[in-house]
């Protein structure tokens, strides 16, 4: 299965942000933020990741409305990857969570989901 220019640009530049959105999320998450005071700041950040990601890529860029995208939006876009990585760094049990020294870089959800 062959996959569109742009498809492969989005699934590039979702990617982008992420690694870069990552360590952001979980500081924020592991310094007592909850998920719904730190969720527009994040879909912002992405946004804007996603448009750089996206326009680097060479797909259709209009001047007003940005990057065109086919199949969805950038707003959307932006949306589910924050939502995502705030699911997936936030600490469920902080009891299971190994100390800093143990979890190899992780971030403390990703390393409490291993230790389970």
């Amino acid at each position: 299965m062959r996959m569109s220019k742009e498809k492969f640009a989005l699934l590039s530049a979702r990617s982008d942000a992420e690694d870069f959105l990552e360590p952001l999320v979980d500081t924020l998450l592991a310094n007592g933020l909850t998920a719904s005071q730190v969720m527009s700041g994040v879909a912002a950040s992405a946004e804007l990741i996603l448009r750089a990601s996206l326009t680097d890529s060479g797909l259709p860029v209009n001047i007003k409305r940005g990057v065109i995208l086919r199949t969805t939006n950038v707003k959307t876009e932006a949306q589910i990857i924050a939502k995502a990585l705030i699911k997936k760094l936030t600490v469920a049990n902080p009891d299971a969570v190994p100390p800093v020294s143990e979890r190899g870089g992780r971030p403390a959800a990703v390393a409490e989901r291993l230790a389970a």
